[in-house]
């Protein structure tokens, strides 16, 4: 069996959450990659509303009220994986 999850956050706010078991491991690893490439379309998208200071990224203060919600959001997930687990 194959575990769905996704983890996102750092340190004590780290979190995992399983989305779903699948006994295929190709519907998994679709899942994961579609999941990722998702990710990583909408994490670049927000990215023009940051203010990069060559040390951390934040959003600019005129778009803040606007997408201050989705773009935190999206900056907490690390990606999606899965794991193999036996079935007893």
């Amino acid at each position: 069996m194959y575990l769905v999850k996704y983890c996102g956050g750092s340190y004590e706010d780290h979190y995992i959450r399983v989305l779903f078991v699948t006994a295929k491991k190709s519907t998994a690893t679709k899942y994961v990659t579609k999941f990722n490439k998702i990710l990583k379309k909408w994490t670049n998208y927000y990215k023009q509303y940051e203010s990069d200071d060559h040390y951390s990224s934040w959003i600019k203060d005129e778009h803040a009220e606007k997408y201050f919600d989705r773009w935190w959001q999206l900056r907490n997930i690390t990606r999606c994986y899965w794991d193999e687990i036996e079935v007893r």
